[in-house]
């Protein structure tokens, strides 16, 4: 595993952000700066229900997958927003 301390540079390239603790950091990250950093559309694990609903809905209309523990109602937001594309 490797330490990175420039967020910018940590997702550059990910295939999936895994948000697992609560740092204020991560708090702060919007959906489009995130695909702004990585420079693609990674998939997404909230470990710890950090990810409010309009936060998820707007990774799934930049065409990314997210998953949450204990959040069921997650794939209810990804078909509203995939009928509604």
């Amino acid at each position: 595993m490797r330490v990175q301390s420039d967020l910018r540079a940590a997702l550059n390239g990910v295939d999936a952000l895994v948000l697992a603790v609560p740092h204020e950091s991560y708090l702060e990250l919007a959906p489009d700066d995130v695909l702004d950093m990585g420079g693609r559309h990674p998939g997404g694990v909230d470990c710890f229900g950090m990810l409010d609903d309009n936060q998820i809905r707007r990774y799934f209309e930049l065409g990314c997958e997210v998953k949450g523990l204990g959040r069921g109602h997650i794939q209810r937001l990804k078909k509203e927003v995939r009928s509604s594309s």
